[in-house]
């Protein structure tokens, strides 16, 4: 009976993230070689201001995005039915503004992820720290 509840309440949890995360917000594909030639991709919300946008990628991708940045910049991203290339570049300046931006455009998803595992201003119950993943900053290029 208590398996049952544990395991009710797992899969509660997993379609309710799910469903915050994907489900009538705008997510991109972002697809980036690695220097094995192999590509990797990433489902993650985007948000625009001027002329540029920023992808937050989580704690688990953040480290291999910007340790990876430097040798490949460039980055296709697969957004309204259309792919553009992008020059990916860190910009932890950004960090608070961004954040902004993603409680701005996605709203309660944003509130959860965050509530989750943490902002710019707060801490997230999963892990107990704020945020210290790096904003990645998008500059639209020419098609590669």
């Amino acid at each position: 009976m208590v398996v049952g509840i544990v395991v009710g309440v797992c899969v509660a949890y997993v379609l309710a993230h799910l469903a915050l995360i994907e489900v009538g917000r705008e997510v991109v594909v972002v697809s980036e070689p690695t220097p094995t030639g192999v590509v990797r991709k990433a489902r993650l919300w985007i948000v625009d201001e001027g002329k540029y946008s920023w992808i937050h990628p989580g704690s688990a991708n953040a480290q291999w995005w910007v340790q990876h940045m430097d040798a490949n910049p460039f980055v296709e991203i697969y957004r309204g039915g259309e792919s553009r290339w992008y020059r990916a570049q860190p910009d932890p300046e950004a960090h608070a503004r961004v954040h902004q931006l993603l409680r701005e455009k996605y709203g309660v998803a944003d509130m959860w992820v965050r509530f989750l595992e943490g902002s710019d201003t707060q801490s997230g119950i999963l892990n107990g720290e704020k945020c210290t993943t790096v904003p990645i900053r998008l500059e639209p290029v020419a098609a590669k």
